[in-house]
């Protein structure tokens, strides 16, 4: 079991930590307000999961004076690449913070292209599609969440609009946004839990208990 000591201070830095499996921190370092649209076909399947982050300012600066190699105080295709490229061959690991389930059973999805990496009015951007592995359509009850496990990064829906149903068959399920209490979570499963906090490369549990989740209802 892989405990490397969190990375705080430069953007490389907090960039390998928002993506390095580490010990569960007591508070996040890293904060980003989050998007999410579940995409629908007209003949009532889930087609993508698409997300937009959008991170903290002080995070922002710190990616900023790590990436910009030749110091002009942007960020250019070539260097937001690098960003890209860093983030998402490492976030694989975690399923881009990602849960779905369908009826309470694990549903895999994909991430068919890169995750782009914009830099806009001081703030990095962090946008990208996941696919349903299998084809999913909307019956029974499907939950997807947004979390990162190693608690490193909160990623804030700031209000239930942020997490949405888009396309032909929006209006095919009922939709609830539920935001779990995490000290209730963790009273109520603390023998459970307790590895989860030291393992969270094998096991999801914090995500599926503690995220953020859109439950649709079909």
């Amino acid at each position: 079991m892989t405990k490397p000591i969190p990375l705080i201070g430069s953007g490389l830095a907090a960039i390998a930590a928002l993506i390095t499996p580490s010990i569960a921190l007591a508070h996040p370092h890293v904060f980003a307000e989050a998007r999410l649209e579940v995409e629908t076909t007209a003949d009532g399947y889930v087609s993508e999961l698409r997300h937009v982050w959008r991170f903290d300012e002080v995070f922002s600066s710190s990616v900023m004076l790590d990436f910009d190699m030749d110091g002009n105080f942007e960020l250019d295709a070539g260097e937001l690449a690098k960003i890209s490229e860093l983030v998402t061959d490492s976030l694989s690991e975690f399923d881009y913070y990602t849960t779905l389930t369908v009826n309470g059973v694990d549903a895999a999805f994909t991430l068919p292209e890169a995750i782009k990496v914009a830099f806009q009015d001081g703030q990095l951007l962090m946008f990208f599609a996941e696919v349903p592995s299998d084809k999913l359509p909307l019956k029974g009850k499907i939950a997807i969440g947004v979390y990162d496990p190693t608690m490193y990064a909160a990623l804030d829906f700031m209000n239930d609009a942020d997490m949405a149903v888009t396309g032909s068959s929006a209006a095919t399920c009922a939709r609830a946004v539920i935001r779990p209490d995490p000290d209730e979570i963790i009273a109520q499963n603390q023998d459970s839990l307790t590895e989860a906090f030291y393992d969270t490369t094998t096991s999801n549990d914090l995500s599926k208990l503690l995220a953020t989740r859109l439950e649709l209802t079909c």
